[in-house]
This record gives C-alpha cells, structure tokens and sequence, in this order.
C-alpha cells in the first residue's frame, strides 16, 4: 500500500482546524523526530497539489514516550503552541500548524505491545493550487472532477498520481482512455479485467513514459487514478 494515503484525511483535518488562524513566516524547520531515531526519507522533493511535501519514517520502541516528544515539540514550537490529536481504531495521529505557515502530521501504528512505525510529514499548506489546474493534460470523460495531484521525483525518475471522479461507467472511461493513448501513438501494454463492470487496469508507454491507469466502481461514482513514471 502507498505509505502516503494514509496520512490524506488527517491532513485535511488538521488544514482545516488550522487554516482560519493567524501565521508567522518564521525561518523553515527540519521535520522534527526524536534524538534516537533513525528516519528513512520517503519523499524528499514531492508535491501535494502542488505544495511541497516532506515525509520520513522511523520505529520506536516506545510509542508513548515518542508521542510524549511530539507533544512537547508542538506545544513549544507550534503556532500558538496548539495542536490536535486523534486516535483511529489502534493508530495515533498528531498533527499541527507551524509557525512557518507547514502543516506537520505524526502517525503511529504499533507494531507490538510497546513498539510503533511512525511516519512524519510536513505540507506547506498555503501554496497549493485546484488539482485539476494541475492536471489540464490529463485525458478525462466529460464532468470528471480531479479530486489530487501528486507528483515526485527522485534523481532522474519522477512519479505522478492523479486522482479523478465522474459518473461514467469502468467500460466507458478504459474505452475513452484506451483511445485516446492510441490514437497518441502510446503502446497498450496491459488491458485487463479484474472485476467485470466493477474494475478495470490499462497500461501503456511511451518513450521513456509508463503509465497504469486504475479504474473502478465506488458507490454510484466512477474512480480513475493515474500512476505515470518517466525516466
């Protein structure tokens, strides 16, 4: 599973129970973690549409004394000292607006009795943009609604997520695509059903392009994610 879906509602939590208030342009922090851990970057030079974005993981051994950490880091360092804290089913979540206008999300989920995986992320809130002025170039059917755009890079090799909606059916949105990248001159490399009029995966490439574009049924709603990866 991507380890960034996870962190997308509690980040829209915190955005909008921080939003409203005043912030200070103070000079950009590090992503914070405690004194013994060992992060591995997960995302250095990633956008969240079109907010740069930052996330990093570690394991401790201890999930209540680094949460203990992450509470003492925000009450001293966060904007008005304020932050929100959630616990969904066993994982917790701590998050909050700094004072160098990044929103920084902390979530724990335990590995054992003690013991946690933690993955810390930063989103600088104030400079993102409507996905779909991101995703112009994106082939879609009529009334599809880009709900995310995520893009990544890392030397040479950049990865792009784009999420969409409509009310078509999975036939009719593969048709359309399915088209539309032939008639590009894309080569289709994969065209196959996982669940009939539910579920739906095509592939195709390009030069030095490989795209896999997911499409399937949620509810009365249609879902088309786009994973295209150059280099």
């Amino acid at each position: 599973m991507n380890p960034r879906a996870g962190f997308l509602p509690i980040l829209f939590l915190f955005l909008f129970l921080f939003l409203a208030g005043p912030c200070r342009a103070d000079k950009p922090e590090v992503l914070p973690v405690p004194p013994d851990a060992a992060p591995e970057i997960i995302a250095g030079e990633m956008r969240f549409n079109g907010a740069p974005m930052r996330i990093l993981q570690f394991s401790t051994l201890d999930a209540d004394e680094t949460l203990a950490f992450y509470r003492k880091h925000f009450a001293r360092y966060a904007m008005d000292g304020k932050y929100v804290e959630k616990t969904t089913g066993r994982r917790k979540m701590i998050g909050a607006m700094m004072r160098d206008k990044r929103l920084v999300n902390v979530e724990l989920t335990p590995e054992s009795r003690v013991a946690a995986r933690v993955l810390v992320s930063s989103l600088e809130v104030f400079r993102m943009r409507h996905p779909k002025e991101l995703a112009k170039d994106i082939p879609r059917m009529p009334g599809s609604q880009v709900i995310q755009h995520q893009d990544s890079r890392d030397g040479a090799k950049s990865n792009r997520f784009v999420t969409m909606r409509n009310s078509q059916s999975v036939d009719g949105n593969a048709m359309y695509l399915r088209e539309h990248y032939i008639q590009a001159g894309w080569r289709r490399d994969r065209d196959e059903t996982i669940h009939p009029a539910r579920h739906r995966q095509l592939g195709f490439s390009r030069d030095n392009r490989q795209l896999l574009v997911d499409v399937r049924k949620t509810g009365q709603e249609c879902t088309v994610i786009y994973n295209e990866v150059t280099g």
